[in-house]
């Protein structure tokens, strides 16, 4: 029988891990907030993009239905300004309320084929849907230079990747959790400046991809770590970053007002070793949900700091 959400463990991060200011530091800077699951928003002061943002939460009951979006979790946790989407893959937790966002904030959808899909079944306008092929594409959104960088998705249950291929029709919706097949996987690197950062939204990768790239701060996706080899070793000797954030970690059955509580299965203290041993320069942070994380875009990008709000 699956555990309610509410009775898990709260997760309370390390002292150590969680910088945190009473205000934010002066001067240029690239904000991150973590929306749960793999979602962060990023931003200037000029650009805002959401990256996976998956606020509904449906309870494990609930995924034997169609799902929706949660309209009034998606209104209570994302900015009144969204500039574009970035999808990584296009399972549920990561696409299912992309669509409505990009309606509601008139904002660019950029993802595979499938997410472009379901995009448009939603109703996103065509000429607000960027389509990534699968050797993955760069292009601007503001200020940000973004990058889609091939990848592969961990493998989660019984060594395999769950729900895989893609939708080459509009489908009709809503779509149940299965229907919500990942068609294909990206890695996601943004340039503000001369600050870069990597979202890693699930735990593999394509080593060839990331060789020669750079990225100062490293969003590293958890769940199915334990079964891709030297993960994340591979993953920061790749990329080289200086700051170290984990995601898609925490617990996604139960809305963010639950507070955070990790997945069943996840080692957070076994990541921290590895952490130490792959990129022992390397600053981890492990931010909640009411949290900015940030990050200068000038000097040393680990001169970060958490600034905890109410929203």
């Amino acid at each position: 029988m699956s555990i309610p959400q509410q009775l898990l463990p709260r997760f309370r991060p390390r002292p150590e891990h969680r910088p945190v200011a009473t205000r934010a530091p002066a001067g240029p800077s690239l904000r991150l907030r973590w929306l749960g699951t793999a979602g962060h928003v990023v931003a200037t002061p000029d650009t805002t993009v959401l990256i996976d943002p998956f606020l509904s939460r449906p309870g494990l009951r609930q995924l034997l239905r169609p799902l929706t979006p949660d309209v009034a979790a998606i209104e209570r946790w994302v900015p009144a300004r969204v500039d574009a989407i970035l999808v990584g893959h296009s399972h549920y937790d990561h696409l299912l309320d992309a669509p409505a966002i990009a309606i509601a904030r008139a904002a660019k959808l950029v993802g595979s084929a499938t997410t472009a899909a379901v995009g448009a079944a939603a109703g996103v306008p065509s000429d607000r849907i960027e389509v990534i092929p699968s050797a993955g594409r760069s292009l601007r959104v503001g200020d940000l230079e973004i990058s889609f960088v091939p990848s592969l998705h961990g493998r989660i249950f019984l060594g395999r990747v769950p729900f895989p291929g893609e939708l080459t029709d509009t489908p009709a919706l809503p779509l149940r959790a299965p229907q919500y097949r990942m068609g294909g996987a990206y890695g996601i690197l943004i340039r503000a400046g001369e600050r870069t950062l990597y979202h890693n939204g699930s735990a593999d990768l394509v080593d060839a991809e990331i060789a020669g790239r750079h990225a100062d701060v490293v969003l590293a996706g958890l769940a199915g770590r334990k079964a891709t080899r030297d993960y994340l070793t591979r993953l920061t000797s790749g990329l080289g970053p200086r700051v170290l954030v984990p995601t898609h970690h925490d617990a996604f059955f139960g809305p963010l007002e639950l507070g955070e509580r990790l997945l069943p299965g996840i080692d957070l203290h076994g990541f921290f070793s590895e952490a130490r041993a792959a990129a022992p320069d390397a600053r981890i942070v492990t931010p909640l949900y009411h949290d900015n994380i940030v990050i200068p875009l000038e000097g040393d990008p680990r001169d970060l700091m958490v600034v905890e709000s109410a929203t």
